[in-house]
């Protein structure tokens, strides 16, 4: 009977004195790991924030490079999101472009087709020429100068000062884009040096090369919808038909037809 009340005894005391060494614990450091909890706990909720607010300017970014039209609105995305993947050379490209398309189209990109003044002139053309080659180059000098996937985008700014040269009538200059577009697309994109390699083997037959004289435009008249060229090849009073008439003999009995 003794023996079990010291058991009992001896049992109560160091409840008390393993409750006792907890509770001084966690009086005295306690506080510095529960401290320590919330600030790993502040973190975690820290970098999901900013993953989260990084994911979302990261599609803000190409929702604008897909919503721009225009070569201004284009640089301008790429002047915003320089350190967005590959926004900054993608619009740069675009916007060259765009002032490539104009040219090969005859047609302002800001204005509309049927307007008067919507034709490309000399002076704009030559403008939007050298707009588009100082595009191209400034890809080309930012970009990739060694063989990998990221030489893709200065391999077809390679191809874009190219085919500036070649408006110009500059093969000798076209010809030396078209060999740095060769030589760095060689191992990585063996496909487009093949393109590059024929396009040089083609320069030649620029000189063959002679500009079509447009036919003027009438501002007064309506815009065409269509794109076809017959009217560029022969006047439009040629279109009807000029086979004569066969006169037409009125049945006998009936009255005769007014000439008209």
């Amino acid at each position: 009977m003794d023996n079990r009340l010291k058991d009992i005894q001896h049992g109560t005391l160091t409840e008390s004195r393993l409750n006792s060494d907890f509770l001084f614990w966690l009086k005295t450091k306690g506080p510095n790991y529960l401290l320590l909890a919330m600030l790993v706990l502040c973190g975690f909720m820290g970098l999901n924030w900013w993953e989260n607010r990084m994911a979302l300017a990261r599609d803000g970014a190409w929702n604008e490079f897909l919503s721009a039209q225009t070569p201004q609105a284009l640089i301008e995305v790429a002047n915003k999101h320089t350190d967005t993947d590959a926004i900054s050379q993608l619009a740069t490209i675009n916007a060259a472009d765009a002032y490539m398309q104009s040219i090969q189209m005859n047609k302002r990109f800001d204005r509309e087709a049927g307007a008067a003044d919507a034709a490309v002139t000399p002076e704009l053309r030559a403008e939007y020429l050298a707009e588009a080659d100082r595009l191209y180059a400034k890809v080309v000098s930012e970009g990739s100068q060694s063989a990998g996937p990221r030489s893709l985008v200065t391999v077809t700014a390679l191809f874009g000062r190219a085919s500036v040269a070649e408006t110009k009538n500059d093969p000798t200059q076209a010809a030396l884009f078209l060999t740095q577009a060769q030589e760095l697309a060689a191992k990585t994109y063996p496909q487009l040096a093949k393109v590059a390699q024929h396009r040089k083997e083609t320069l030649p037959q620029l000189a063959n090369v002679r500009p079509m004289p447009s036919r003027p435009v009438d501002p007064a008249a309506p815009a065409s919808t269509s794109a076809s060229t017959e009217n560029l090849l022969m006047p439009t009073n040629m279109n009807a038909s000029t086979e004569p008439q066969t006169p037409v003999t009125p049945a006998e009995g009936s009255a005769p037809i007014a000439p008209k």
